[in-house]
Parts: structure tokens; sequence; C-alpha cells
């Protein structure tokens, strides 16, 4: 029982991990208003496991320590990753099929996930910095970036699972 504990909590750590050095190895466009957040890929892990929910969300709260907003994208970011992956393991209850699963998980975190990140940079970024009035023609564009960068990556995401999926078993992977 405590060697199945290990084995989780140990896999849970190194995916936590993967997705910080995958962020802090990108520093040029993990944050700010063009995000290619290649380690969002891995929010794709999601579909195959609820235990990948506290790697993913940790992994976000760590490397959005490294953000130019610090605490500010530490808070909103992980509140946002965590909301999103919460509603998708809600939803997956209903939903056995791993390719609409896929497909849920991503239209899920562009409508839940993105908006929380482009009020967050609408309000704390650039000229805005000063933190005036919320602007929402700020706060659209920045979401028409980000939900297109966020849906390549994400869709990366599904061939990047689906792909270390036939090699480890992800579904069982914590077992």
């Amino acid at each position: 029982m405590r060697n199945n504990k290990v084995k989780i909590l140990t896999i849970q750590a190194l995916i936590a991990a993967v997705y910080i050095v995958l962020t802090v190895s990108n520093l040029g466009f993990s944050y700010g208003p063009i995000q290619f957040r290649y380690s969002e890929s891995l929010m794709q892990l999601i579909v195959f496991s609820p235990l990948f929910f506290l790697p993913l969300t940790l992994g976000v709260a760590v490397a959005n320590m490294f953000s130019p907003l610090g605490i500010v994208d530490v808070f909103f970011g992980t509140i946002a990753t965590g909301i999103a992956l919460m509603l998708s393991l809600m939803v997956f209850k209903f939903i056995k099929n791993r390719a609409i699963r896929h497909i849920v998980n991503i239209v899920i975190y562009l409508l839940v996930c993105m908006p929380i990140i482009a009020f967050e940079l609408s309000l704390f970024s650039g000229e805005n910095g000063a933190r005036v009035a919320f602007d929402f023609a700020t706060f659209t564009s920045w979401y028409v970036i980000l939900v297109g960068s966020q849906a390549l990556v994400m869709v990366l995401g599904i061939v990047v699972t689906e792909t270390l999926h036939k090699v480890v078993n992800l579904e069982r992977i914590f077992k």
C-alpha cells in the first residue's frame, strides 16, 4: 500500500517538474501577451486519469513564479487551470470516448482558462501595468491571441499524449 502511494507521488512530482522545466525553458514565449507555452500540451494528460490534476495545477503554480507578473500570475494561472481541469474531470464522468474527451478538454480550457488569463493580462501587464480600469478591447485582443496559441498547443498535446500512451499506458500509470 505504501509503495503505491510513493509511486503515485513520484510520478506526480515528475509530471509537475516536466511542466515547470518546459515552461521555464521557453521564457520568451511562456509569459505575456503572446504565449506559446508548449508545456500546456501536458494538460491533455487529464484525459487519462484524474491523478494528473494535482501535478498539472502545481506545475502551473510553480512555473508562474518565474513570470514577470509574479504572484499575480501564480494566483490567476493556478485558479484558471484548476477550474478548467476540474470542470473537464466533472464532464469526463459522462464521456468514455478518449478522442471526445480530448476535444472537450480543449473547449473547456479555451472557454474557462483563457478568459481568466486574458483578464489578468488586460489588468496587470504592458501599458496597463499601472492597474488602470478594465478595458474590454484589450481583454478581447488578449483572449483572441491566447485562444489561438492555446488551441494549437493543446492539439499538439493530443499527439504527444496519445503517442506517450502507446509507450506507457497513461490510464494505468498510477496503478
